[in-house]
C-alpha cells in the first residue's frame, strides 16, 4: 500500500515537472517586444546612383563631413541607414519601415525618426512631411493661406487654381516627382535646409513604442555662405 502511494506520489511529481518546464520555454516574440537592435547609423544622400556618404557612426568611429561646412540656402534630401555590430546596414529593417506612413501621425507600432536639438534660425530639418523642430512660433505654411493674394505674397508658395488652394512651390511638377522617387528608397527620410551661417548641433533618434531604440551621438553642422 506504501509502495504504491509513494509511486502515485511520484507519478503527480514527474508531470508536474514536465509541465512547468513547458510553460517555461521561451513564448514567441510578439509585436511588443520586436524592436530595432542598431549598433551604429550613417546619414547619406544619393549622387546619381551612389549614395554618398555624410556621416556615420558605428563601434566607436565616426565620420562627420557636416562639420566641414555645407552652403546656406540649399536643401537637401537625406536619407537615415541603421546599421548592425559589423557596421553593415541591417538587413530588412528599413524595408518593413517603407510600408509605413511617414506623416504626423505615428502608429505606436511603427518606429519613426525624431531629429531635435539644432537652432532652427541656422537649419531646418523636416521628417516625414513635417518639421521636427518642437518650436514653430508664427511659422505659416502654405496651405494657411487662403487666398491667392495671400499666397503670391510668400516665394516658397504656389496658388493652384484646379484646387483652390495654396501649397508648397516645390510640391508639383518635377521636384515633387523626384521628391516620391527618393520616398521609395529604403531608410528614413528627412529634408536638411541650410538657413544661415553660423554652427548648431542635432541629435536624431529612432523612437518606437514611446521609448528611443537608436539615440546617436550630438551632430555638429556648420553652414557657411
Amino acid at each position: 500500500m506504501f509502495n504504491n502511494t509513494k509511486n502515485i506520489f511520484l507519478f503527480i511529481l514527474l508531470t508536474f515537472v514536465v509541465m512547468s518546464c513547458q510553460e517555461d520555454e521561451v513564448a514567441p516574440a510578439t509585436e511588443q517586444d520586436m524592436h530595432t537592435d542598431a549598433d551604429g547609423m550613417e546619414i547619406v544622400e544619393m549622387v546619381g546612383e551612389e549614395e554618398g556618404l555624410l556621416y556615420s557612426e558605428c563601434q566607436g568611429e565616426m565620420l562627420n563631413n557636416f562639420a566641414a561646412g555645407i552652403p546656406s540656402g540649399n536643401e537637401w534630401d537625406l536619407t537615415v541607414h541603421f546599421l548592425d555590430d559589423n557596421c553593415e546596414e541591417l538587413e530588412g529593417h528599413e524595408d518593413e519601415h517603407d510600408d509605413h506612413d511617414h506623416g504626423d501621425d505615428h502608429s505606436d507600432d511603427e518606429p519613426y525618426l525624431e531629429i531635435t536639438g539644432y537652432d532652427s534660425s541656422i537649419i531646418s530639418i523636416t521628417v516625414g512631411g513635417h518639421d521636427d523642430h518642437d518650436d514653430h512660433g508664427d511659422e505659416h505654411h502654405c496651405e494657411d493661406f487662403m487666398t491667392e493674394a495671400e499666397c503670391g505674397e510668400h516665394d516658397e508658395c504656389e496658388w493652384h487654381a484646379d484646387d483652390n488652394a495654396c501649397e508648397d512651390a516645390h510640391d508639383h511638377g518635377e521636384d515633387h516627382d523626384d521628391h516620391d522617387d527618393h520616398d521609395e528608397e529604403h531608410g528614413y527620410t528627412f529634408e536638411l535646409e541650410s538657413l544661415a551661417p553660423g554652427t548648431t548641433s542635432f541629435t536624431v533618434t529612432l523612437m518606437h513604442q514611446g521609448h528611443a531604440d537608436y539615440t546617436s551621438q550630438t551632430i555638429t553642422i556648420t553652414v557657411v555662405e
